[in-house]
């Protein structure tokens, strides 16, 4: 976290913003709608993972805020981002062949014929899917 330094201003208030209340501390997404003081700012990212989405970074961040004695956050930006992609592929081939040979020798020379048939079969899967990881800033508040 970022500690605030400074003199405490009359924050920017609204008379009305969303709200999520599913984490540790409110998450407001505007200005709140009553006095505050601002303890700080704080950059959350989430681990690797598949799933893992702006929400889980906010929530992230509203865990330590909590954890800071803040009543609420005020969330300034969230997203995730891509940060790797994994890859898989199987083939398999599958073969059938019969033939045969056949001749005869007249005095010195031998007459013959061959023949053959087969079959090949490949099957083939593969498959992409992205890791990503969630980002999310706030500014940790205490409501007067």
């Amino acid at each position: 976290m970022h500690q605030y330094t400074g003199v405490q201003q009359n924050w920017p208030t609204a008379s009305g913003t969303f709200v999520s209340a599913k984490y540790g501390v409110p998450a407001c997404y505007g200005p709140p709608n009553r006095p505050y003081i601002v303890l700080g700012s704080l950059d959350a990212t989430t681990v690797r993972g598949i799933g893992k989405d702006a929400g889980s970074a906010v929530q992230d961040a509203a865990r330590v805020a909590k954890r800071m004695g803040a009543d609420a956050i005020v969330v300034i930006g969230s997203d995730r981002e891509q940060v790797e992609t994994s890859s898989f592929g199987t083939a398999s081939t599958n073969s059938s062949h019969t033939g045969g040979v056949y001749g005869a020798a007249l005095g010195n020379s031998v007459n013959g014929r061959t023949y053959g048939s087969g079959s090949f079969t490949t099957n083939t899967f593969g498959s992409s899917f992205g890791s990503y990881q969630g980002k999310a800033s706030v500014l940790v508040i205490k409501f007067k």
